[in-house]
């Protein structure tokens, strides 16, 4: 089979991404060749390499549907300044995409940007929507919870925020639910905090 039927194979999977195993499991190949394969598309532009055994079939994939992917079998979502920004709370683009996952924090360089891991405990998890696209979102209120979740877990690089809007579909009452999930009182306060010190500034200056 000629290696453009290959990929149309693929690409009739409906996914934006396929891992090595997949492919060759798909075009009845042994991995070895299937990698060898899908090396060739992306040396003629066809495919594009994202992580080890990780390859992004569909032209129009784009970091923020690498969620489901790149820390399975852990899930992840979108999140944080990435989120912000996708709901119209934040103009500043980010450079990374963010992710919270149950996975270990880490920084993984893709061929799509880098993507950036933030950990959460499990009764933090949650609180996001599957778009189309495929793009595993969290809600305004979720991203806000995460923002001073992971201040009151994590400390300095979540002190400083640019400035957010928070817009028509920020729930107060979504953000506190959340946060009442916390078992520590020590943290579940400092969180609380946050999140009131986000809206109040948000306020402030008529971003609320």
């Amino acid at each position: 089979m000629p290696a453009t039927a290959d990929l149309a194979s693929l690409r009739a999977m409906g996914r934006p991404f396929v891992t090595t195993r997949d492919a060759a499991v798909r075009l009845g190949l042994s991995v070895s060749a299937a990698s060898h394969l899908l090396r060739r598309l992306t040396e003629a532009g066809m495919v594009r390499s994202v992580r080890r055994g990780l390859w992004a079939i569909d032209p129009e994939a784009w970091p923020m549907q690498l969620a489901a992917w790149v820390v399975a079998p852990y899930p992840a979502y979108v999140s944080l300044w990435s989120a912000l920004h996708a709901h119209g709370m934040l103009s500043q683009i980010p450079r990374e995409t963010h992710l919270v996952s149950l996975a270990r924090p880490q920084r993984l360089q893709t061929g799509l940007g880098t993507v950036v891991v933030h950990q959460v405990a499990p009764e933090a998890f949650g609180g996001y929507a599957t778009r189309p696209d495929g793009v595993a979102l969290a809600t305004p209120s979720k991203a806000i919870f995460d923002l001073a979740y992971l201040s009151a877990t994590h400390g300095k690089r979540f002190q400083r925020l640019p400035e957010i809007r928070l817009g028509r579909d920020y729930r107060r009452r979504e953000s506190r639910a959340w946060a009442a999930r916390i078992p520590s009182r020590r943290i579940r306060t400092i969180t609380l905090t946050r999140i009131e010190g986000i809206e109040r500034d948000a306020e402030a200056t008529g971003r609320g």
